[in-house]
């Protein structure tokens, strides 16, 4: 095999010290949306999944366009016509705390959050590793649905007595709404992330016991 030709962008290790992270795409059952269903119902939910990660995904990008145009928008207001709008800045912030969020769960689809793995260096056993991370996946759950609830109640405190921004006069629910959103999206793929990883120790186990 000639050792010159260039590898693939998509599977450059990245991860040395981690065997399933160190190509991309990652494996399938690392994902937190498995690629194939098992069942019928698998199917539906993958599907609904579908139109739900399109739907956040041009969510994200047109806020980041409206972010964009708004803040060169402020630019010339500011320092060519010398008239700024200071409901230019309310309707950024807005627009920026929705692509976070809405950013936070995306990442959590593609399991491009923050993780180590100390776990590879420290067990070899492939079958711990897997249920250590599945252990992983549940405490990352747990969290997201603590954090949710605290964050929730925030919103929903601020919907319920109907602030509004004091230049534009838009209820401040619509600032709020945006941790409501992405606290589901990370509690919801994280719950993908558990079955399907669940599901890839039940085969493994499967697997060793027929060997």
């Amino acid at each position: 095999m000639n050792n010159n030709t260039p590898q693939s962008v998509g599977y450059t290790k990245i991860y040395d010290y981690d065997p399933d992270l160190s190509s991309h795409p990652m494996p399938p059952h690392l994902h937190a949306v498995p690629d194939t269903a098992n069942n019928r119902l698998d199917g539906y939910l993958l599907r609904f999944e579908r139109l739900l990660n399109v739907t956040f995904r041009s969510l994200m990008i047109l806020a980041g366009l409206g972010l964009a145009l708004l803040m060169f928008t402020q630019v010339v207001l500011r320092y060519l016509l010398n008239s700024p709008f200071s409901g230019i800045e309310e309707a950024s912030i807005l627009l920026a705390v929705w692509i976070y969020f809405l950013g936070m769960g995306y990442a959590t689809r593609e399991r491009e959050h923050i993780h180590g793995g100390i776990v590879s260096l420290v067990v070899k056993d492939p079958y711990k590793v897997k249920l250590i991370r599945f252990i992983g996946s549940i405490t990352c759950m747990l969290a997201a649905i603590l954090f949710g609830y605290f964050a929730c109640k925030y919103a929903l405190k601020e919907i319920d007595k109907g602030r509004v921004s004091i230049n534009l006069r838009w209820p401040r629910g619509i600032w709020s709404a945006s941790m409501i959103v992405g606290f589901a999206m990370m509690v919801g793929y994280f719950l993908l992330e558990t079955i399907n990883e669940w599901r890839d120790i039940r085969r493994m186990k499967r697997s060793q016991k027929g060997a």
